[in-house]
């Protein structure tokens, strides 16, 4: 940790405690009021579930997060579906405990991502088309919800098309905007320019030489040959696990007892997927819990029902996806730590007079033994090698 981050860390900290604290108000006071019935009656309901039923909401939580890796291995060639699921569940593991923390998750998959051999511009690629197709699912599910609203025949909901017209507006600006900057050099070059000023004012110049707007032009050319070719297994995947999720919402109003209309869970879902864009408590956090709870009251729901459901499907979608992508890993930096070479062999660099000094002619000439070939290199032999043939 640099010393600038060790100034900013009690800051961080205190956010961090703050936006769990507004979290946990949020939840505790705001939702019996806004639902309308007591701690008690939602609790009592939460806890009526069977062991079975259960079981078959993990299943369809599960079954969600492996529809989702058809996205998530789409935007990164070569990465598998197992992989593929341990970013996501390790990600949102983060990304869930802090506010604002999809910083703190891109960080840990940037790691696992650079273990297993991918290289920081397809990871940055990689980050920067699964963000661009989560916001673009996030923003069609409501129109998608109005329509099927209309055509259920189910009334007409202010706050529904309030939130349809608004996410359909950032949708077409933001599906414009994306289009362009894919298809022209313009765009790239600009932002690239701009970081090469601010890299000039910082004194902070890319490595290996060269400038920014160089490689924002090639970053551009690149996703935008990912796109042409993944698109599809992209819009499937994300559809796939919009899909799961508005299920498994479904299946909670109906185990507690109050099965709504598919469209009416759909529409509360749609909810949750915009709300969920405001991030400044951990997951959003008591803001989507009062914003879902609400819709479903005033679309007739039970109001100890209605709570109680959501409480149920945050949990999943939001509460268990902390401890077992912690578990996750944990697990992943333990193996690492096991399997990590250790001895003066793994540990030992190359003297300066072993990278500086030429192999001899008698070392160039001489064949290797047999227990040369059978042996194989130690960490320092390779180092040296290497900088003997750059």
């Amino acid at each position: 940790m640099t010393r600038a981050e060790g100034h900013h860390l009690p800051l961080r900290v205190a956010e961090g405690l703050a936006a769990a604290a507004l979290a946990g108000i949020l939840l505790f006071f705001g939702l019996p009021r806004v639902a309308g019935a007591s701690w008690h009656d939602i609790t009592r309901l939460v806890t009526s579930l069977t062991a079975l039923q259960v079981g078959a909401l993990t299943a369809v939580w599960l079954l969600g997060l492996s529809v989702h890796t058809l996205a998530i291995a789409a935007a990164l060639p070569g990465l598998s579906h197992r992989r593929a699921f341990f970013l996501n569940i390790t990600g949102s593991s983060v990304s869930n405990l802090l506010p604002l923390g999809g910083t703190a998750g891109t960080g840990v998959n940037f790691l696992a991502c650079r273990a297993w051999g991918f290289g920081t511009v397809e990871f940055l690629r990689w980050v920067l088309v699964t963000n661009i197709w989560d916001v673009l699912s996030r923003l069609a599910i409501p129109g998608i919800a109005l329509a099927w609203f209309a055509y259920a025949d189910l009334g007409y909901s202010e706050a529904l098309a309030g939130a349809a017209a608004g996410a359909s507006g950032l949708l077409v600006a933001l599906v414009i905007l994306t289009i362009v900057l894919l298809r022209s050099d313009g765009g790239a070059k600009f932002a690239g320019r701009v970081l090469d000023s601010l890299a000039r004012r910082l004194r902070r110049r890319p490595k290996n030489g060269g400038s920014y707007a160089v490689r924002t032009v090639a970053l551009r050319r690149s996703m935008s040959s990912l796109v042409a070719t993944a698109w599809g297994r992209l819009t499937v995947g994300k559809m796939l696990y919009a899909i799961a999720q508005a299920w498994l919402l479904w299946l909670c109003l109906d185990f507690l007892g109050e099965p709504p209309v598919l469209a009416i869970a759909f529409a509360a879902f749609a909810a949750e997927r915009v709300l969920s864009l405001a991030v400044v408590t951990p997951g959003a956090t008591g803001i989507v819990e009062l914003g879902m709870t609400g819709f479903l009251v005033r679309m007739g729901t039970d109001p100890a029902h209605a709570a109680a459901a959501v409480l149920l499907y945050r949990t999943f979608v939001i509460g268990m996806e902390v401890p077992v992508g912690g578990a996750g890993l944990l697990w992943w930096f333990s193996r690492r730590l096991v399997s990590r070479p250790t001895g003066p062999e793994a540990e030992e660099p190359p003297t300066a007079r072993q990278v500086a000094e030429p192999p001899t002619a008698r070392q160039v000439a001489e064949p290797p033994t047999a227990r040369q070939v059978a042996e194989p290199p130690t960490a320092a032999s390779r180092v040296v090698g290497k900088r003997r043939l750059s």
